[in-house]
């Protein structure tokens, strides 16, 4: 093997530990144990002056989902919004949940939690204009 090779397969082996460490990471990596559930990752879509937050959860313990418990979305005004869409995996116990919120954009330049069962995940920890486009933009992680 010449250093080329050796070069080249040193690149290849950082990239590939990247990419395994982007793909493996969790949303958050201190979840709040009462919510019973964690985020897998949220995504963006604009929608003319608003924009539909989509958050996409699965079961992270044996306690299933509350029904009786209202599910809101606390803004970084304190202001707190009730999901516009519900839906689940039709299994027993709801092992993932997908929760959507109509939002004005600027709703959502700001860090966001979501209050869920006993407890709360973050959902957005940054501040700043929104990091989105015209399309679609989704996000495995809370930091952005």
């Amino acid at each position: 093997m010449n250093s080329r090779t050796k070069l080249l397969s040193a690149c290849l082996a950082i990239s590939l530990a990247f990419a395994g460490w982007t793909w493996m990471r969790p949303y958050e990596w201190s979840r709040d144990a009462g919510a019973r559930y964690r985020i897998v990752y949220a995504s963006v879509k604009p929608d003319h002056a608003y924009c539909w937050l989509a958050l996409h959860l699965k079961r992270a313990g044996d306690q299933p989902h509350d029904l009786l418990k209202p599910v809101r979305l606390i803004l970084a005004d304190g202001r707190e919004v009730e999901p516009s869409d519900f839906s689940q995996v039709a299994e027993p116990g709801f092992p993932e949940i997908d929760y959507r919120f109509y939002l004005e954009a600027k709703d959502l330049s700001g860090p966001l939690r979501l209050k869920l069962n006993d407890g709360t995940l973050a959902v957005r920890k940054e501040s700043g204009p929104l990091p989105v486009t015209d399309s679609t933009h989704y996000f495995n992680t809370a930091n952005w």
